[in-house]
This record gives structure tokens, C-alpha cells and sequence, in this order.
């Protein structure tokens, strides 16, 4: 279990990769922020699993709720921007699995077409 200055710690990390997370968003740099976004999930993991030995108070309870409100700030610019793209991003593979359906279905059409119907 991690003691209260370790658990304080963890939050502190997390707050600088959410940072850095939005900082690779802004650029559009995927893959730096699911390298980073990775890292930051073994953080909340480690918060998860071994954190909060005792009930903090005073200036580390304030501090631990500061770098959470930090956190939650960045994750909702985050996500501010990472929502439209993957918006953009779904409706192109719906526009292509629709073309690739009528590519299909054009293709078996054909396909009936060049058969030769029995004449009566």
C-alpha cells in the first residue's frame, strides 16, 4: 500500500501526463498520446490497487483534490478534442463499409445479369 506523500505522488504523475496527453491532442500526435495514455492507465492502476492507506488532510487532502481537478480539466480538453476526430473518423468508416455494401451488391447483381436465363 502506498503511504499518503506515495499516493500524492501517483495523482502528480497523472496530472503530468494528462497534461502531456493534451498537449499531443492539440498536435493530432495519436500515437504520443496512446504512449502516454497507456503510461497514465498504470498510474490509475497502481492508484486503484495501493492507494489510500489513511485519510488525508490538510494541505494534502487540498493538494490531492487540486491535481484531480487538474486531471478532470485535462481530460475534458482532452476529449474536447479527441471527440470530434473520432466523430469524423466513425462516419468515414460507415461511409466505407456503405460503399463497400453497393460495391457488393453491384457485384453479385452482375453476377446474376451474365447468366444465361432459360428461353421458353
Amino acid at each position: 500500500m502506498l503511504n499518503n506523500i506515495q499516493t500524492i505522488a501517483v495523482y502528480e504523475h497523472v496530472r503530468i501526463l494528462t497534461g502531456q496527453m493534451l498537449e499531443a491532442a492539440n498536435i493530432r500526435d495519436w500515437e504520443q498520446m496512446s504512449a502516454l495514455e497507456l503510461r497514465c492507465s498504470k498510474y490509475v492502476t497502481i492508484l486503484k490497487t495501493e492507494g489510500f492507506t489513511e485519510p488525508l488532510s490538510g494541505d494534502l487532502r487540498k493538494k490531492k483534490v487540486q491535481l484531480i481537478q487538474e486531471i478532470m480539466k485535462n481530460d475534458r480538453a482532452i476529449r474536447d478534442i479527441t471527440h470530434p476526430f473520432l466523430n469524423e473518423l466513425s462516419i468515414l468508416i460507415n461511409t466505407m463499409g456503405t460503399q463497400r455494401k453497393l460495391e457488393l451488391s453491384n457485384t453479385a447483381n452482375d453476377t446474376l445479369n451474365n447468366y444465361d436465363t432459360p428461353q421458353s
